[in-house]
């Protein structure tokens, strides 16, 4: 005949649950993005310095917050055409003049966030 169990639920565990969980995506945002933060290509720094983490409940958030360009850097690009807007002229350092477009040759991917977050943790 078995012998009797006893279990004894805490009514409070979906509590320690959830702060045991928001406490490990904390840990592991902080190292993804101390990771991506040293392996974003540096050319004017506004890239590295806008990369960020943030975890609310059990979701957690780590990228770029307002540079618009970082998925090109980290997917790369295909050649493409770059027109000026609203009549203005593109115009760069070296350049022999203003023109109206030029056809970028595309730029290679530099998986930073993606080699940030593959890291073995």
């Amino acid at each position: 005949m078995p012998k009797n169990y006893h279990l004894r639920v805490n009514p409070g565990w979906p509590k320690h649950v959830e702060e045991a969980g928001h406490d490990f995506l904390t840990r592991i945002a902080r190292e993804i993005h101390r990771d991506m933060v040293r392996y974003a290509p540096v050319e004017t720094g506004r890239l590295r310095n806008d990369l960020d983490w943030e975890v609310n409940g059990l979701k957690a958030r780590i990228g770029a917050r307002t540079v618009k360009y970082a998925i090109f850097v980290e997917e790369g690009t295909s050649p493409h055409s770059i027109k000026a807007k609203n009549g203005s002229a593109l115009n760069w350092e070296g350049a022999r003049h203003p023109v109206n477009e030029v056809n970028h040759p595309g730029s290679r991917a530099q998986w930073f966030m993606r080699r940030a977050l593959y890291q073995k943790r």
